[in-house]
């Protein structure tokens, strides 16, 4: 009796331990492919995240190349210095370096006055000259930088200099999130170029002996994984899996890192409570009701779980649209509160016209009366061509430019804002010349440049003892430079100033949104002009530049 048990022991013992290691290697097979199905998710996430940081400057390189002040820059003859212009761009869109160069890739002008005499890799110039985007991934005085180059064309549409755009890796890995994983982006080498873990950078995943191998080693197989050794020079000796997607758009692969520890683990686990289970099953099999019982309890503990899931999530998804429909009410009340700013000026303008004329009718005027009427259906055209150039930007629609004379459209705008200076207290002064001066730009967008500066001249004016506002427009090398200087409190940070969003007024429907000098900043570049800034003793400088049409152009 007691040998049929030791027997029947034995049996049931092996028995067990099959199935414990059953369920762990089943286990582990079913915790590694959720591992490789979440960090699938995770490096298409990266690979998207890195293209979009990387399409900007894309689009930066483009934009730069059609600015006609950079085809001017490469004619010596125009003698025109764009090196403010690509310092502003720099600091606005965070490039690296913006540098502008000749056919034969010597830089020309440049953000940085570290490119002095520095000549680009053929590679990246033929491309920009022959009508391509140029592309390239370098290593250039220590730093990773992707590098994309454009065509310059000139007259007659010839291509007369290359501008090129790069952006510094190291700084778009610091805006990406932290997560657990290590994330590694190879070039067509093999060279470990972006990572989101410093020690795994410049590493190579071939066989070249002149560089640092990067640290997997012993590939094996297990549960129908591949898995390797992890050895980093600062870290400890990890198991993993690795997976890896192209990225032909960037011409690099990215591979992600996932850890086995926690798959292992899970697995034991399961391994355990199946050992446990089949002790169980061994030791209670007299006890049959009470296992019915323990196992009807535990049918009602997972029904009751999966139900505080699924409320749990319906939770998280009402919070979620919560949020959502506040991002969309907060997105409508900055955008109305913009609208509203940009249709006050002709508004009173409209409501003082309509005030005057019927004073004048009253007093018998008519000549007078109908002159502030015509100035009311100027204003209403003004404010239908406002809501026109906004329906326009809404839909991506272009508004093309054309020949306009400078100083009627000054003149026009401190027109409008007359009554504003008056009721502000402010004292202005002009010098402007007694002849035309003609600029390629949008009429009503030119207006609204010049009335925001006036009206953040006056806005920085409101608590000073002084306020003189002076407005002086010349003629400098075939450019209109038109100036304003108030006696102000200045500005805290002028290498913000054309940043959106920016301000230092509060936020309201009357005080601006910061967009005001970032819109104008915009504008002004493309028209082929130029938008600065500047402190000076009491009071801050605002610089406007454009090119001026020659004659029968």
């Amino acid at each position: 009796m007691i040998r049929y048990s030791l027997i029947s022991f034995g049996i049931y013992a092996i028995l067990s331990l099959g199935v414990a290691l059953w369920a762990y290697n089943d286990a582990l097979e079913s915790a590694l492919s959720s591992d490789r199905m979440a960090g699938q998710v995770r490096l298409s996430e990266a690979g998207s995240r890195l293209r979009g940081q990387l399409d900007v400057y894309r689009a930066l390189a483009n934009i730069t190349a059609k600015t006609p002040k950079m085809a001017l820059a490469l004619d010596p003859a125009a003698k025109v210095n764009v090196e403010n212009d690509l310092s502003l761009l720099s600091l606005t869109y965070g490039a690296w370096d913006i540098d502008l160069t000749n056919p034969d890739g010597l830089v020309i002008a440049s953000s940085s006055p570290r490119h002095a005499s520095y000549v680009y890799s053929k590679t990246l110039v033929r491309a920009a000259m022959n009508g391509r985007l140029g592309y390239a991934i370098e290593i250039d005085e220590g730093q990773r930088l992707i590098r994309f180059s454009r065509g310059v064309a000139g007259l007659g549409s010839k291509t007369v200099g290359t501008v090129l755009v790069s952006a510094n890796l190291a700084a778009l890995e610091f805006e990406w999130p932290v997560t657990p994983e290590p994330l590694i982006f190879f070039n067509e080498e093999g060279l470990s170029i972006s990572a989101n873990r410093p020690g795994l950078l410049l590493l190579t995943n071939k066989s070249d002996a002149e560089k640092a191998k990067f640290p997997l080693y012993e590939r094996h197989e297990i549960a129908g994984a591949i898995l390797w050794t992890f050895a980093p020079v600062e870290g400890d000796v990890n198991e993993v899996q690795t997976l890896r997607v192209d990225i032909p758009q960037l011409q690099m692969t990215a591979q992600i890192i996932l850890d086995t520890s926690v798959a292992r683990a899970s697995a034991l686990l399961r391994a355990g409570l199946a050992a446990a289970l089949m002790a169980a099953i061994g030791l209670m099999g007299a006890i049959f009701v009470q296992q019915r019982r323990r196992l009807a309890l535990e049918a009602r503990h997972s029904a009751t779980l999966e139900q505080r899931v699924e409320e749990r999530t319906g939770e998280l998804r009402a919070t979620q649209d919560e949020l959502v429909e506040a991002s969309n009410l907060a997105a409508l009340g900055r955008l109305s509160a913009g609208i509203s700013h940009e249709l006050n000026q002709p508004l009173a303008a409209i409501l003082n016209f309509a005030e005057n004329g019927k004073q004048l009718i009253a007093r018998s005027r008519t000549s007078d009366a109908a002159e502030n009427l015509s100035q009311i259906a100027d204003q209403t055209r003004r404010i239908t061509r406002i809501i026109r150039n906004l329906r326009a930007f809404a839909r991506r629609e272009h508004t093309p430019s054309e020949r306009i004379e400078l100083v009627a459209v000054i003149k026009k705008a401190l027109e409008l804002m007359h009554s504003d200076i008056m009721s502000a207290g402010v004292s202005f002064s002009t010098a402007m010349p007694d002849h035309d001066i003609f600029v390629l730009a949008g009429k009503v967008r030119l207006e609204q440049v010049v009335l925001n500066l006036v009206s953040n001249a006056i806005d920085a004016m409101l608590n000073s003892d002084k306020k003189t506002l002076s407005i002086a427009l010349k003629e400098l090398d075939g450019q209109a430079v038109l100036t304003m200087q108030d006696t102000g409190t200045g500005i805290k940070a002028p290498e913000r100033v054309f940043e959106p969003f920016y301000t230092t007024k509060e936020l309201g429907s009357s005080k601006g949104l910061g967009m005001g000098l970032a819109l104008s900043f915009g504008l002004v570049s493309s028209f082929g002009g130029q938008l600065s800034c500047r402190n000076l003793s009491q009071g801050a400088e605002f610089t406007m530049t454009l090119p001026i049409l020659p004659e029968g152009q």
